[in-house]
């Protein structure tokens, strides 16, 4: 089922070690309303990229965020952060893009990391804009 212009319900709860692990990836109504909330900032990133992006990771509920060894603090938690790469663009063009969008205040988001091991791109989001932090950094 679509949850925006761009992207799936299933994207937003997808996860290789849930699905590995049996892990119910099931989001509450609060975790489900911060997941459409950023399926429609996420949808103007897709745009402002022209290219389709892959999700590898967005909401993890606390048991899935405990076996990935995510940060207790981490967006994932809330539905409020997406792991993205694409097919048609580099990672690392894709963190450049976006640093240049937010420079010129086309695009804003909380975090920006760029994963090169990895091969990609980590973007969160707050609820209120006000307070993104609008910080950046490659994970080495």
């Amino acid at each position: 089922m679509q949850i925006s212009k761009y992207f799936t319900e299933r994207e937003s709860t997808v996860s290789a070690t849930g699905e590995r692990l049996k892990i119910k990836n099931i989001p509450s109504r609060d975790e489900r309303d911060n997941i459409l909330y950023t399926a429609s900032r996420m949808d103007i990133i897709r745009e402002y990229l022209g290219i389709p992006l892959i999700v590898l990771s967005w909401f993890r509920c606390e048991e899935l965020n405990t076996a990935v060894k995510g940060s207790k603090t981490s967006a994932h938690r809330f539905g409020m952060a997406v792991d993205v790469y694409s097919n048609k663009m580099t990672s690392k063009d894709i963190y450049n893009k976006l640093i240049e969008a937010q420079t010129k205040e086309i695009i804003q988001f909380d975090q920006l990391i760029y994963y090169p091991k990895q091969n990609f791109v980590h973007i969160g989001f707050k609820l209120n804009k006000d307070q993104e932090r609008k910080m950046y950094f490659v994970n080495k």
